[in-house]
């Protein structure tokens, strides 16, 4: 079956609703991740989004867009444009369950980058949690590579090591030290 997705620019409104509803959702990825108590993960998670927020200005735009597939919402992405060093970077990519293993992420991601090459942007960055091997796994199907690579210890006293990748070689040692993988940063260049 042809499928189009699409998307299509959040109105100002409408992102504002999807930043009211992301702290929370943000905030359980990061309690389940990062082993906090959720009201620790609520606070940083409304913290890191303010922050990132703060930041826009005439160089720089946060942008959030609807995921449509043949006209239904079926997800929602929230990208961050640097216009002065020519880097975006994917902060949220969310796709609706019922959406979820049908190829509208990957091509969602697709749209985005010619519409970032159309911008004249020449590198596209993201996390992703160390749990999350279906992400992982499509972001390297895209050409996206590690960069960096947190991993954690500890439950009350938690120990964070952030390898460059160069060092990855380190991440199965630390791995045998009781260190999990939290998230890995990735980065491809658009050409």
């Amino acid at each position: 079956m042809f499928f189009k997705t699409e998307l299509k620019t959040m109105l100002k409104e409408e992102f504002e609703l999807y930043k009211n509803n992301l702290y929370e959702e943000y905030a359980k990825v990061l309690a389940e991740n990062l082993l906090i108590p959720f009201h620790d993960a609520l606070e940083r998670s409304e913290n890191q989004i303010e922050e990132i927020l703060k930041e826009e200005s005439s160089n720089k735009k946060n942008q959030g867009y609807n995921i449509t597939v043949n006209d239904n919402f079926a997800g929602r992405m929230w990208v961050f444009v640097d216009y002065k060093r020519k880097n975006a970077f994917i902060y949220d990519i969310r796709i609706f369950s019922k959406y979820q293993n049908k190829g509208y992420a990957k091509n969602a991601i697709i749209e985005l980058e010619d519409k970032l090459k159309q911008e004249n942007i020449k590198t596209l960055g993201l996390n992703v949690f160390g749990n999350n091997k279906v992400a992982y796994n499509l972001y390297k199907s895209l050409g996206f590579q590690e960069k960096y690579i947190s991993l954690m210890k500890g439950f009350q006293k938690q120990k964070v090591i952030t390898l460059p990748k160069y060092l990855k070689f380190l991440q199965t040692l630390l791995q045998k030290l009781g260190y999990q993988v939290v998230a890995i940063e990735m980065k491809k260049k658009l050409k």
